[in-house]
């Protein structure tokens, strides 16, 4: 009930009302514009840490290492190294002439695995390297002895540690092609890393026990993948550095040490042998599924 004295109809009342109404309804419209714009594509995890694309107006996720091992992306898709030039130095035994050596030799490795593991969209980065004379201890604890290894891969620090006077008096000696061997052979641990084939690897090791037969096994798989894609990279270097160059080091591995069955992380010399020639004579990552491989066939 209005009271006697409350106007009827107040024109400058209703204008009012008018003017409320049109500016919620406009005001609920723009509400909805902003909140449309705001939606983004891809998942939302991924979101603060990948690059839109400005094509398609989506995100596409980063680069992530897998942590599989036999069904890896990379052991499933069947991709080649391209043909790369490596500008190697004229090889030499001094101290300062094998770290040229080695370097030009890590440069030319990071040339043939990035594009491979950028198209897998999988993380690349060059590793680091060591290349003094002596070994000495690191993030991964006490250097290997000498009997033991003539250079080594540390996954803690990404780095390839290549002692000068242990690969020459101990390890390639004067043959280029073994010191070359040995390089991509480490070079092919990094590539584990970056993928994350090397953690998943780890991983079943360490539950298995690195010295039990079951650990032995997994390190082998490790170790002869290392040789498969050592393969592969000195087939697409070798139009630069010479097929008679890249051909010995693929031979290279045939020599390794057999060891007792006990301590057989690393495989037996011909299985060595077989797998740098897979990876060498396909050049393909499908090659190098070493996890998927019988027993016998990585023993």
């Amino acid at each position: 009930m209005r009271t006697p004295d409350q106007p009827k109809n107040n024109p400058i009342v209703l204008i009012g009302v008018f003017s409320l109404i049109v500016s919620c309804v406009l005001g609920l419209g723009a509400v909805t514009q902003v909140e449309s714009s705001r939606r983004i594509g891809g998942r939302p995890v991924a979101a603060p840490d990948v690059t839109p694309d400005p094509a398609r107006g989506t995100e596409e996720p980063r680069p992530r290492a897998v942590h599989r091992l036999a069904d890896h992306p990379l052991l499933v898709t069947p991709t080649k190294l391209p043909a790369v030039a490596c500008a190697l130095p004229g090889f030499g035994l001094s101290d300062g002439q094998l770290s040229t050596y080695y370097e030009a030799g890590t440069a030319c490795l990071d040339q043939a695995w990035r594009p491979v593991l950028e198209q897998a969209n999988l993380p690349f980065s060059p590793p680091a390297l060591d290349t003094t004379p002596e070994l000495a201890e690191g993030p991964c604890g006490s250097a290997p002895a000498e009997s033991e290894a003539v250079a080594y891969y540390c996954g803690r620090n990404r780095t390839i540690y290549m002692p000068t006077r242990r690969l020459r008096d101990n390890g390639g000696g004067e043959r280029a092609g073994s010191h070359l061997a040995t390089l991509a052979h480490e070079y092919g641990h990094h590539v584990q890393a970056l993928s994350g084939m090397l953690r998943a690897a780890d991983g079943k090791i360490v539950a298995a026990g690195e010295r039990t037969p079951a650990g032995l096994e997994m390190s082998r798989r490790l170790e002869l993948q290392a040789n498969c894609f050592a393969g592969m990279f000195l087939s697409a270097a070798a139009g630069s550095i010479g097929p008679a160059l890249a051909a010995e080091a693929a031979e290279d591995f045939r020599y390794a040490v057999e060891q007792p069955a006990e301590e057989n992380a690393h495989g037996n010399p011909a299985n060595q042998a077989e797998w740098a020639s897979n990876g060498f004579s396909t050049g393909m990552t499908t090659s190098c599924n070493t996890y998927a491989a019988t027993t016998a066939a990585v023993g």
